[in-house]
């Protein structure tokens, strides 16, 4: 895991951007997690060198060198430990990405407005780590709807595949 740099023009974008959206088909939180999305996919484009294309492409978010790269975003309030998990939603198994790479972002508060999380205060991208498709859906582990994480009482909204951090190729 690292922490990559972010700028405060790309959180004003990344929020630009989820308000054009919308909700998407596929999305774990209905839409709510759009901006944290954007963000994640514009601190992996900037650190990697690559550009986005999520604008015109639903099948993946970056490309650099050819390569389709789909980016996954969590938001947090403390700092990823390699215990927790990076999720991909099964609705989403239509994407043909080449790698996936996995974001967290921490946040300095959060708190629910009209029953929703609402986070306040990006401090740090962490860049967790990456992992091919097919290595990814082979090592994770199914999760259905209403099921709880017994080490975090998570519970899964829609049918997922979750795996551990430390699992992940690490970034360089």
């Amino acid at each position: 895991m690292k922490i990559i740099p972010h700028t405060d023009e790309m959180v004003n974008d990344s929020f630009e951007k989820a308000s054009r959206l919308g909700s998407l088909n596929n999305s774990i939180l209905q839409g709510n997690g759009n901006a944290a999305g954007y963000m994640g996919e514009e601190a992996v484009a900037a650190y990697l060198g690559a550009g986005i294309v999520s604008d015109d492409e639903y099948s993946h978010d970056l490309m650099k060198d050819g390569k389709k790269i789909e980016v996954k975003t969590k938001r947090r309030t403390v700092p990823p430990v390699g215990m927790y998990e990076v999720s991909v939603a099964a609705a989403s198994r239509h994407q043909k990405p080449d790698l996936y790479a996995f974001v967290s972002l921490q946040f300095k508060r959060s708190g629910k407005v009209n029953d929703r999380m609402r986070y306040g205060g990006l401090e740090f991208v962490w860049l967790l780590g990456y992992k091919k498709p097919e290595d990814y859906f082979r090592e994770s582990q199914a999760w259905k709807p209403g099921d709880i994480d017994p080490d975090n009482n998570f519970e899964a909204h829609v049918d997922m595949f979750n795996l551990p951090i430390y699992m992940l190729d690490m970034p360089r």
